[in-house]
Order: structure tokens, then C-alpha cells, then sequence
């Protein structure tokens, strides 16, 4: 039995889209910018669309978005549309609400030794 050509993957297709809110450039929005971008460029490279929006050049795309604070993730794909708030430079965090698998950890040689 073969798979339909509506049922297989379309490889242009992104398999998550996001929308990051952010309001300039204050701490909060610089960190959780930096945290989605390095997730999206080492994990999801090739396989996610992100679209950065800031609020205070686009006020209307928070009324659209039902938005009432920042910064905030919006994965519109795939459903179910999940708002992810709170600290968005917490890259656990962020993976965990994403559906990432967790980042094995490091071999014992390479993990740093506690200083007593």
C-alpha cells in the first residue's frame, strides 16, 4: 500500500510555523528573540517559518492575535494554535512547549567539574 501525494510530506512545507511577539528592543524581547532564533537555526533549521512581530511598529497584530503580553510564542503549526508565555529565554522552556525532545546530555568527561 503506497502513501497518497496529499498524505506524504511536502518538503517546502515548514512542519512548524511560529510568531514571536515583542515589544522593541527591551530585555525581555531581546532575550526571548535570541533564545527562538538559536533554537530555530540549531534544531529546526530548514524546518520552521518565523515571523517576528513588533508590537510597537504593528498594534493591530494584537487585537488579531489576541495578545496581552510580551513577549509571547504563538506555534500556529502544527495545531492545536498554542500561545507560549512567560520566560521565553528559558530554552528548556521553550523546547518543552514546542514538543522538542530534550537535548541528551553531555558525556561526564565534558561536563564541567563542581568547584568546592
Amino acid at each position: 500500500m503506497s502513501a497518497t501525494p496529499e498524505a506524504l510530506p511536502d518538503p517546502a512545507r515548514p512542519t512548524m510555523v511560529l510568531t514571536l511577539y515583542i515589544s522593541g528592543a527591551s530585555p525581555r524581547s531581546s532575550a526571548a528573540l535570541m533564545t527562538i532564533r538559536r533554537i530555530c537555526d540549531e534544531e529546526l533549521a530548514g524546518r520552521v517559518e518565523l515571523n517576528v512581530v513588533d508590537i510597537r511598529s504593528n498594534p493591530a497584530a494584537l487585537v488579531e492575535d489576541h495578545v496581552l503580553a510580551v513577549p509571547v510564542l504563538i506555534r500556529r503549526w502544527p495545531e492545536p494554535l498554542r500561545h507560549i508565555v512567560g520566560d521565553l529565554a528559558d530554552a528548556e522552556r521553550v523546547r518543552a512547549a514546542l514538543d522538542l525532545a530534550p537535548l541528551p546530555l553531555a558525556p561526564e568527561s565534558a561536563r564541567p567539574t563542581p568547584q568546592r
